[in-house]
């Protein structure tokens, strides 16, 4: 086919595409740094929508973007004050566990500690974290224009984003429109329900952990709470590595009551029936994928895509299954009803 044969429609059609592909291989450092905006922008567009209602859209995406922001901010110091003010406690925790467990043959699974860092064990604790944050980037100036950048993002896909993707789906034919739609549903309410369930996940284990740990009787119940409340966000394993190393400790002190009370009934009601009844139940209201899809498609997508493959992999899966269901329909339709 020559280049003569190529209507001007398909022309600009062609050029608008080699530019957005420039854009991502230019661009290709920030794709997680979008990922995540597009999938904040879709968890927090019905929030946007009822806002909009009352203010102009503009407004309502300044001020979801910046309530978004807040809400981080203040989670984030008052978890950090909580940790930091029982740091001591927190030291204690690990020097026992360390100690206990040394002369066994879990020794070679725990870290190794010098005597001085053994005697001064929170301040240990906090070069660890420190270390760990910094290794995370190798610039921190670049962590905070992607932060930027993120929210930025964020903002102008909430103005946005419903008009370009309708813009960008108008002219789709009716069977590619149906599809295309059913796609982008399953998709959207894919992604809401990670984040979604996510978060809440977490509080309502925050919520339980208070009493659970108020009435093992250690004391520091905020601490303990606040811990496994954030390990919850961690998918699927979180919660679990916290409880096995509440229960380790509590062995090492020779305290073997509360370590199975800790694993007997605190898995159960911390994590067991959130994992394996809360999740599931709150998924399938809103997806139509099994959950176990959405459970292996977080165990594909995070150890070969990273942080941002919790979004891709379940959000791939979904896709997938979506899409062998629409081919299966359409061939069915095809063939036709059987003779009788």
């Amino acid at each position: 086919m020559g280049i003569g044969l190529i209507d001007e429609d398909q022309k600009l059609l062609l050029l608008i595409a080699a530019i957005f592909i420039v854009s991502i291989i230019a661009f290709w450092p920030l794709m997680t740094v979008f990922v995540w905006a597009v999938a904040l922008a879709i968890a927090l567009m019905p929030l946007h929508k009822r806002l909009s209602r009352r203010v102009k859209p503009t407004i309502s995406a300044t001020l979801v973007t910046f309530g978004v922001l807040l809400v981080i901010m203040l989670v984030v110091s008052a978890a950090t004050y909580v940790i930091y003010n029982d740091i001591d406690y927190t030291g204690v925790m690990v020097a026992t566990l360390v100690k206990g467990f040394a002369q066994t043959g879990f020794a070679a699974f725990l870290p190794t500690f010098s005597a001085a860092q053994f005697a001064n064990m929170p301040l240990t604790l906090i070069q660890i974290v420190l270390n760990t944050l910094l290794s995370l980037t190798a610039n921190p100036a670049l962590l905070l224009l992607q932060i930027i950048i993120l929210f930025l993002s964020l903002s102008m896909l909430l103005y946005l984003g419903e008009e370009m993707w309708n813009v960008a789906t108008f002219n789709l034919s009716p069977k590619l429109s149906a599809a295309v739609g059913r796609l982008s549903e399953i998709t959207g309410n894919t992604i809401y329900s990670l984040i979604a369930i996510q978060i809440s996940a977490a509080f309502l284990c925050f919520l339980l952990a208070i009493p659970f740990f108020y009435l093992l009787g250690y004391g520091h119940e905020l601490l303990f709470a606040t811990m496994i409340g954030f390990a919850m966000l961690i998918p699927l394993i979180g919660a679990q590595l916290f409880l096995l190393f509440f229960a380790a400790y509590m062995l090492s002190l020779g305290d073997i009551k509360s370590a199975l009370i800790t694993l007997f009934i605190g898995y159960p009601l911390l994590s067991g029936w959130i994992d394996f009844y809360y999740r599931p139940v709150m998924m399938r209201r809103r997806v139509a994928v099994h959950p176990v899809f959405m459970i292996i498609g977080i165990f594909a997508g995070v150890p070969f895509m990273g942080i941002v493959g919790f979004i891709l992999g379940p959000a791939l899966m979904a896709l997938a299954l979506t899409g062998y269901e629409i081919y299966s329909e359409q061939m069915g339709a095809k063939e036709g009803p059987e003779p009788s």
